[in-house]
């Protein structure tokens, strides 16, 4: 009996699970076939984009293809798994076109959380792709359905609509240019009046060049660096820093941690020499998409100037989504630097080598970009993470004079950043740099100081429509790989030889200043507007500081009334006055404190300086000082954001764009004064305000709100010769000067100020 009972239960089961089975597919007919076909498409679609941007090594096509037959295995069996569950549940819906929803939804959810949305991001936007593309198969089921009239009717009106609509794009990335191109006529007519031309750095030079590369001899993707090498270096061992190299990354390269190849392609100028050398060093970029020839527009003009220029290959330490980003990556790229100086001197002894007597040991520059902009700094203060290795060369062996930091990180390694002394230090960074938001070339900037009368100076260049990829010619145009970049796409961009214009402009400057004491250049790393006839039109801001500079207040102390010895201060009539980290898009400190001000109104602020603050005046000082204007941040926070009308932020909004209102005025022990406006010497600049993605709501979701701010603080470089106050006020006496004072005329304003202090004419 009971026997008899389980086999009849067992059998109506059967039955039923069978027939709920057999008509699994009855209710996906019609126009839900077309949402079927839709969502694979946009399953395909979100595969393509993600296999380019984690590629394989095999090449684009075969990620692709790859992908591709991956996703359609995976959306067949996945949606029919789901199918499978619904049908047994009995929900009477369309089940095939409900489970091809459910895959497509969760494979875009993580798509874009792999694309830097966070995870709440990913669900909101995924479910809005996903819903959006079955809904269009639905419509294109519904059309499909149509009469031929009907669908031809309706087919026009999208058309007439789509060509009404053409022009609202370039509505959109409309804007600026004409605003920079205005910018940059009138920067051009100041510089003119001043007379601070100079030739263009960026043009070929007098020599001419050879390139070849050097390397291992055994290289499975390149064979320049393989049979092709003109020159064969030794391999080093970096077991001792590098604990764990996958598998994959071994397979991929075929050498591991023990055997790092010294590869660099060499451009180099023809002649006996000796010639100053520079290496340079790319970022951390895919693995399997080779960074180190993209800096061949510099090594071709920088060897044509007489420059021996090396790009070194580093890619073996990239990430890789395959095989990760070996361990202390940052100690890797600096050391690697270094051995490459190594083997060039050993390349220099060689009478068979190309090298042979033709490099200048003590003219060395260092260059890196991203990861290879601080390893180069790294590399050259190595006392403080390589003391006691003994595989490096001597350090009197070799002279690093400056070094270049292109959108450089600025990360602490062991607890530790790199300082440098009397040498000379350049960064660029782009306001649209998508990938390193914050300007970290500035702390590194902050952290360079000279002795008395070294010929070393510093400068920083901050560029409003440059971005992170562009300095590299492998890299591409976006700062994100796909799909991520589909999002993050900054406004206005300069086009990619614009922002190399750029770079050819002040790294050869810089490099014939520092390597060949060529003083032609030195108006243009003191003012940008020396260059605006041969430099992209943008808005730039600049930072300047040389050995002779001679600082009165950097305002890093917590006493706001007395600066330093013999120098105090007094404000009038201001809201807020007091020594603050300038703060990055994140909120975080910069490392460098300055003087923070803000007025509702009017208000003034006072630095009185006694004799042995300053001492003997020989010749009739420059004033300089460092300023960022902050005016943006005044309609986000107390007392002003909730305080301020329509109309007074209409006019705080139209006052931006014209530059604050400042007089600076100077006196004499004596009480003579003089005042100017600052404007006479130089517009206060607005901030640069940068958004970087394009779909409603996207910046507070996307990269863990790195994206936060749409501005930060940059300071701008301001120099203003004592004698042209002699000449307002000629009662006024230079060698007696007893003070400075800042006069703000119109409110509510807001500045950040740093680094006062005076330099000799």
């Amino acid at each position: 009996m009971n026997l008899e009972y389980r086999i009849t239960a067992k059998r109506k089961i059967k039955d039923r699970l069978k027939r709920r089975l057999s008509g699994m597919y009855a209710r996906d007919v019609g126009i839900w076939r077309f949402s079927i076909v839709a969502l694979w498409l946009l399953s395909c679609v979100g595969v393509a984009l993600s296999a380019m941007g984690m590629p394989t090594g095999f090449g684009v096509l075969f990620d692709v293809f790859a992908g591709l037959a991956l996703n359609t295995i995976a959306f067949a069996v996945c949606s029919a798994a789901i199918t499978i569950i619904i049908s047994l549940v009995g929900l009477r819906i369309p089940r095939f076109t409900t489970g091809s929803t459910i895959y497509s939804g969760i494979l875009a959810c993580c798509i874009l959380y792999d694309s830097q949305f966070g995870l709440w991001g990913a669900i909101l936007y995924g479910t809005a792709v996903t819903v959006i593309a079955a809904g269009l198969g639905i419509a294109a089921g519904w059309i499909a359905r149509m009469r031929r009239t009907r669908r031809v009717a309706l087919a026009a009106i999208v058309v007439i609509v789509a060509y009404s609509t053409a022009g609202y794009p370039r509505f959109l990335l409309a804007g600026s240019g004409a605003d920079a191109d205005s910018a940059a006529d009138d920067g051009k007519a100041v510089v003119q009046a001043l007379g601070a031309q100079i030739p263009d750095p960026s043009m070929p030079g007098d020599f001419e060049f050879r390139t070849f590369t050097y390397g291992s001899g055994e290289d499975l993707h390149r064979s320049e660096f393989g049979p092709d090498a003109a020159e064969l270096s030794s391999s080093v061992d970096a077991s001792s820093m590098i604990s764990d190299w996958p598998w994959l990354r071994d397979k991929f390269w075929g050498f591991d941690e023990k055997s790092l190849p010294l590869n660099g392609r060499v451009w180099m100028p023809d002649g006996e020499g000796p010639f100053p050398v520079v290496l340079m060093v790319h970022g951390n970029h895919l693995m399997e998409q080779f960074s180190d020839d993209g800096y061949g527009y510099l090594g071709e003009l920088l060897a044509s100037k007489g420059i021996i220029a090396i790009s070194v290959d580093e890619n073996f330490l990239n990430y890789s989504v395959w095989s990760g980003i070996p361990d202390q990556d940052m100690k890797l790229r600096a050391w690697l630097l270094l051995k490459h100086i190594g083997q060039l001197q050993l390349f220099n002894a060689d009478r068979q080598s190309p090298f042979y007597g033709r490099i200048d040991f003590g003219n060395v520059a260092l260059l890196g970009h991203s990861r290879g902009g601080q390893a180069a700094a790294m590399a050259t203060d190595r006392e403080r993470w390589f003391p006691n290795d003994r595989g490096l060369p001597d350090q009197a062996s070799y002279t690093v004079r400056s070094v270049i930091g292109l959108a450089p990180t600025d990360t602490a390694i062991d607890g530790q950043w790199s300082e440098l002394q009397d040498v000379s230090y350049l960064t660029l960074q782009g306001a649209k740099d998508a990938d390193l938001v914050n300007f970290y070339g500035d702390r590194q900037y902050g952290r360079v100081s000279f002795v008395r009368n070294t010929q070393a100076f510093k400068a920083s260049l901050y560029i409003e429509d440059a971005n992170h990829s562009q300095f590299n010619t492998e890299w591409g145009e976006s700062d994100n790989a796909l799909p991520a970049s589909l999002f993050i796409r900054p406004k206005e961009l300069l086009e990619p030889e614009d922002q190399r214009q750029v770079a050819k402009t002040y790294v050869a400057a810089f490099l014939e200043a520092t390597l060949q004491d060529d003083e032609s250049y030195d108006s243009l790393f003191r003012d940008y507007r020396a260059g605006l006839s041969f430099l992209p039109a943008t808005r730039y801001f600049n930072q300047f500081e040389s050995g002779g500079f001679r600082r009165i207040a950097d305002f890093s102390g917590q006493d706001r009334i007395r600066l330093s010895e013999g120098v105090t201060a007094e404000a009038t009539a201001l809201t807020d006055w007091r020594h603050t980290d300038a703060r990055d898009r994140q909120g975080e400190g910069k490392g460098d404190t300055g003087l923070e001000l803000e007025w509702k109104e009017k208000g003034s602020y006072t630095v009185h300086l006694r004799p042995e603050a300053i001492g003997e005046l020989e010749d009739i000082p420059i004033l300089m000082f460092s300023l960022a204007n902050m005016e943006r941040d005044l309609a986000d926070e107390e007392p002003f954001g909730d305080e301020l009308t329509p109309d007074e932020a209409a006019k705080l909004e139209e006052r931006m764009e014209a530059g604050l209102s400042i007089d600076v005025e100077v006196a004499d022990e004596a009480g003579n004064a003089a005042r100017l406006p600052l404007s006479r010497f130089m517009e206060t600049e607005p901030q640069v305000a940068t958004k970087f993605t394009w779909l409603p709501g996207m910046e507070s979701v996307l990269s863990e709100g790195k994206f936060k701010d749409i501005e930060e603080p940059v300071y701008q470089t301001y120099e203003l010769p004592l004698e042209r106050f002699a000449a307002e006020n000629p009662a006024f006496d230079p060698s007696e000067w007893a003070e400075v004072t800042f006069y703000f005329n119109e409110g509510p304003g807001k500045i950040m100020l740093d680094d006062l202090g005076w330099m000799p004419e």
